[in-house]
């Protein structure tokens, strides 16, 4: 994905945080630094900010993206933004993204944390990843076959998205994927995504919802 720039008009908005740059998600400031286990304002004993105010039903995927980041800076009080416009974070270990993209049904969220890699899926996994997936809440465990990984993975359909929406479903994922990835890699080898080198990690990239490698199940169809 790419971080497009968001357009000046956008500026006169009294509701829009694009008038303060420290708010947006690409500025130093906001993002977590690197290896940090706490976002940098919460690290400073600074208060997230409060949650942008809504504008209603959200088409555009870029007016998505601007939301969605504030929302995330009044959850975590700060993030980072990976090589493809992902928003990222670090959990006691666990490294969790959301994702904003368009798809045949409207703008979308996603979170996933890619928890464990070079492994190989045997009928053993396989086993322990759908009697897992049976008693969670959220999310979903897979396997990702060209990187030997496994994902744990929620979508949101982003055109109603709030506050606690969001929240629930970032928590969700992050502290599952924190409880289980080392189980996981003592249970099955490999290692854990944050045990991978550096270009191991900055490969990972999501399915896209608009096609291609996507989910098929992204055009809605009954």
């Amino acid at each position: 994905m790419s971080d497009e720039q968001r357009p000046d008009d956008r500026a006169e908005d009294p509701t829009s945080e694009g008038t303060d740059p420290s708010a947006d998600p690409h500025h130093a400031d906001d993002a977590e630094p690197t290896g940090s286990h706490l976002p940098a304002t919460i690290a400073r004993g600074m208060s997230p900010p409060p949650p942008p105010r809504r504008t209603g039903v959200f088409v555009d995927v870029d007016d998505l993206r601007e939301h969605v980041g504030g929302l995330l800076r009044s959850i975590l009080g700060g993030h980072e933004v990976d090589a493809f416009g992902n928003f990222t974070f670090t959990h006691e270990n666990a490294r969790v993204f959301v994702t904003v993209a368009t798809s045949p049904i409207g703008p979308q969220i996603g979170v996933f944390s890619v928890t464990n890699v070079d492994i190989d899926l045997d009928p053993d996994l396989a086993g322990f990843l759908l009697t897992t997936n049976h008693r969670l809440g959220f999310g979903a465990f897979s396997y990702d076959p060209k990187n030997r990984a496994v994902w744990l993975r929620h979508t949101l359909l982003g055109t109603t998205i709030d506050l606690p929406e969001l929240q629930s479903a970032v928590a969700a994922i992050a502290t599952t994927a924190a409880g289980l990835d080392e189980r996981i890699r003592d249970r099955f080898g490999g290692r854990t995504f944050q045990e991978a080198p550096d270009d191991v990690q900055q490969r990972m990239e999501p399915p896209s919802p608009d096609g291609g490698d996507g989910p098929a199940n992204a055009g809605g169809y009954l």
